[in-house]
């Protein structure tokens, strides 16, 4: 039976026939689950929600719930979930707030682990994998085919660049580049992430051209990244979609917008044209989950 009777499904929501419900799931408000679609029994999806073909949700997970923001004030934002997705056991989805773009977004093909948390306002690419218990907070961006691994704190406003590999056990508050291996506390590139490369089909000269500009750009401790960037740019190669330069230029922009990357994104000075926001009283924490 496509809804089981002992789910609770709103008569606002939009559920594709091919679609499945089972026991003691709650579809609330204005959702759309396109087809072939699988909630298992217990989870729940809220508000405005759309969940893409083939995308399966497991016992306990949550879409589209309020922001854990003191900033939120009940604006009518909305999750995207793509199609082909696995949402595994409790994983917790938020939905979007008006101060970071009022909606949330998982890409195709992603895999979230069990217990995964992903904040309001956080963009994902597609074939994403994120493993267990990993808590990504608000404004959070991660590209296509990053793998995270378990147990891994994520700073609001970090990005993850594509083929991106951080190790269990990191704290990442400062923005992870395309294409590197990426850990510890605070996590830093510690090389190439030429096995993630190869698997994606990446032909072995441009690994090494990658392994060149890692060493070129990280090894020499005794000069800023930025230094280190300018003299490398006689090096690239003329295609600008050549991984080399797309590299250089994800970390070349990532450094205009300050020091540590976006994570900054929220405190910035008004120097460099942004608003810094009202201070918060000491009373009310200003962190956002």
């Amino acid at each position: 039976m496509p809804i089981h009777p002992l789910a609770v499904v709103d008569s606002q929501a939009q559920v594709h026939p091919d679609a499945t419900i089972g026991p003691f799931c709650v579809v609330q408000g204005p959702v759309v689950l396109k087809a072939f679609v699988e909630l298992r029994s217990h989870a729940s999806v809220y508000g405005r929600s759309t969940i893409g073909e083939r995308t399966i949700l497991y016992p306990g997970a949550v879409v589209g719930g309020d922001p854990q923001d003191l900033k939120f004030r009940g604006e009518d934002s909305l999750v995207e979930i793509g199609s082909d997705c696995r949402i595994h056991e409790y994983v917790t989805i938020n939905k979007g707030t008006a101060g970071g773009g009022m909606k949330t977004v998982v890409g195709d093909h992603t895999l979230l682990m069990a217990y995964v948390h992903i904040a309001h306002d956080c963009i994902l690419g597609e074939r994403v994998v994120i493993s267990n218990n990993t808590q990504l907070a608000g404004h959070v961006q991660v590209g296509a085919r990053a793998i995270i691994s378990g147990m891994v704190g994520v700073h609001h406003f970090a990005s993850f660049g594509e083929l991106s590999y951080v190790g269990a056990f990191s704290g990442v508050r400062y923005d992870i580049p395309p294409y590197m291996v990426a850990d510890g506390n605070p996590a830093e590139p510690r090389k190439i992430n030429d096995v993630g490369l190869a698997r994606a089909g990446m032909a072995p000269e441009v690994i090494q051209a990658l392994k060149d500009a890692f060493r070129a750009l990280y090894r020499d401790k005794t000069r800023p990244l930025s230094q280190a960037i300018e003299l490398f740019r006689e090096k690239l190669p003329e295609d600008p979609a050549h991984p080399v330069v797309k590299l250089v230029s994800w970390i070349s922009s990532h450094l205009e917008s300050s020091v540590r990357g976006r994570v900054l994104e929220a405190t910035r000075q008004p120097a460099i044209g942004v608003k810094v926001p009202s201070p918060v009283p000491a009373s009310m924490p200003a962190a956002s989950a």
